[in-house]
């Protein structure tokens, strides 16, 4: 049974690798989640640390089954440092709707 420990220990490691996703990101009183718009977004918690534009290809599948990049999705990705001893968030917006939220593992 001395195995255990070490498989905890290596769970705990590979946890604190990835980002946390999350539900919600809190601003002052606001809740903002995944399906609203960046306007809320800016509006609740102020204008972000730094903003990163990404160009991701949307693949399209043809009558044939041959898979090929249709177009370019622009994609926003928002950070935001709240200060010392609290976790960056990143918001993913795609089309001005928030995709996703994931906080950075490591603390500033």
């Amino acid at each position: 049974m001395r195995f255990v420990p070490a498989l905890a220990l290596a769970l705990a490691c590979y946890a604190q690798v990835q980002p946390a996703h999350a539900d919600f990101l809190r601003c002052g009183s606001a809740l903002i989640e995944a399906g609203d718009s960046a306007a809320r977004t800016l509006e609740k918690c102020g204008a972000p640390t730094s903003t990163t534009t990404i160009n991701e290809p949307v693949w399209a599948r043809d009558v044939n089954g041959r898979v090929y990049p249709f177009l370019n999705a622009q994609l926003d990705v928002w950070r935001y440092s709240f200060g010392p001893g609290k976790f960056p968030a990143r918001v993913r917006i795609n089309d001005g709707i928030v995709e996703s939220i994931t906080f950075e593992s490591n603390r500033e």
